[in-house]
């Protein structure tokens, strides 16, 4: 027998839209969290609609509100203000994304929230945090990493890049306030009152650039996209082409790692010589010539038999057919929902089964008539505008 999800009984009043508040609510969904996402009765998510779409539903969106509930309300109505506030008094977390203070603005804020339901833990997820000199600057993924620091180190000095990731959103935003969530509920479970959570994807960002941070403490020196030992700075923990024009990553920075290395390439006199700076470059021509001359399945092969860190570099359509992901259980191969899996493997505990987004406010009326509200007063309010 195994027990129930680690968040089964978490009900989780979710307002946010787009991404990184989606996708925070997915990992808590995907935890066992009951999550009811909040949807404009008019449209709904932006996201329902972007593409690329699969049978008219967008792959986006699926992906990202699966195992959610869907209801539609309009919140600048009173009643739609009072009809949140009612759902809020049983939820254990409340996370909004929109602009600073709207929520105040809509009498739905922190304050409001927490006066009914003193054991919520109410976020806030934002580009720059609700205080401070940039709180109110609009801006999205590639403005937080700029800020941040981060946007810098990609690319080269002279040409920086954007990343093929929205690191802030994902990594500094929607990692981070699940993170911050977690905590928040641990210690509730202490205390026996919520908190707030004032949450800025640049900070998140920012936290995320200690190895940068620590080497400019550190040093007082600028680091350099290629200068450090995670960056490429030491031969043989870098990217390597092969003789079949694909690539191959090698990580060998510990000793025990470049020594097998230098006994694989046959350069055995050069096993002291790793963190000699004026032999870098002599070094890492070397392993380059030497590694152009197999293929990367070749390579890959060799080096998981002599116990080196090395990975091929896969295309995403590849890594979700890889072997390795498929007998873990992460990557499906059904319902689009289900393609891409939670990581959290417990030994103990189940795995929730993820079940296809829903349509907009499809789980509208079953919500309310759980939160008390009366089937005459639910068809009020739908009459009004107020729900979908």
């Amino acid at each position: 027998m195994t027990t129930p999800a680690p968040l089964t009984g978490i009900t989780v009043l979710d307002l946010t839209r787009v991404l990184p508040g989606p996708f925070a609510t997915m990992m808590l969904a995907d935890l066992g969290a009951e999550v009811i996402k909040v949807e404009h009765p008019r449209g709904g998510d932006p996201e329902r609609s972007n593409p690329p779409l699969i049978d008219d539903e967008s792959v986006r969106f699926q992906m990202l509100n699966r195992t959610k509930r869907s209801i539609t309300v309009d919140l600048k109505s009173a009643p739609g203000r009072d009809l949140i506030l009612r759902l809020a008094e049983t939820a254990d977390v409340v996370i909004e994304g929109f602009r600073p203070g709207v929520v105040t603005e809509l009498g739905i804020g922190p304050d409001a929230v927490r006066a009914v339901n003193p054991r919520v833990v109410y976020a806030s997820l934002s580009g720059y945090g609700q205080t401070g000199p940039y709180a109110m600057l609009p801006g999205h993924d590639i403005n937080y990493m700029a800020l941040s620091g981060l946007l810098r180190y990609f690319g080269t000095a002279e040409e920086p890049r954007i990343p093929w990731l929205p690191i802030a959103d994902i990594g500094g935003g929607a990692t981070m306030a699940v993170a911050g969530i977690l905590a928040a509920l641990l210690a509730r479970a202490t205390t026996g009152t919520g908190d707030y959570l004032d949450l800025s994807m640049a900070e998140g960002a920012l936290y995320w650039q200690h190895t940068r941070a620590q080497w400019w403490i550190g040093t007082g020196e600028e680091p350099r996209p290629d200068g450090l030992p995670v960056t490429g700075s030491l031969p043989g923990y870098g990217i390597y082409a092969t003789g079949d024009a694909e690539w191959l990553s090698l990580g060998c920075m510990e000793p025990i790692f470049w020594e097998r290395l230098c006994a694989l390439l046959n350069m055995p006199e050069d096993v002291t010589r790793q963190h000699d700076r004026t032999a870098f470059a002599d070094l890492d021509q070397r392993i380059r010539t030497a590694i152009r001359g197999r293929s990367v399945r070749e390579w890959f092969k060799v080096m998981k038999e002599k116990g080196i860190p090395a990975a091929p570099l896969l295309s995403i359509g590849d890594a979700l057919e890889d072997e390795h992901f498929r007998q873990r259980g992460v990557v499906g191969a059904g319902e689009l929902h289900d393609r891409l899996r939670s990581p959290f493997l417990y030994s103990e505990a189940q795995r929730p089964e993820a079940t296809p987004a829903p349509a907009l406010g499809a789980d509208t009326d079953d919500v309310l008539l759980a939160a008390g509200f009366g089937r005459d007063e639910i068809d009020d309010l739908r009459r009004e505008g107020v729900v979908g």
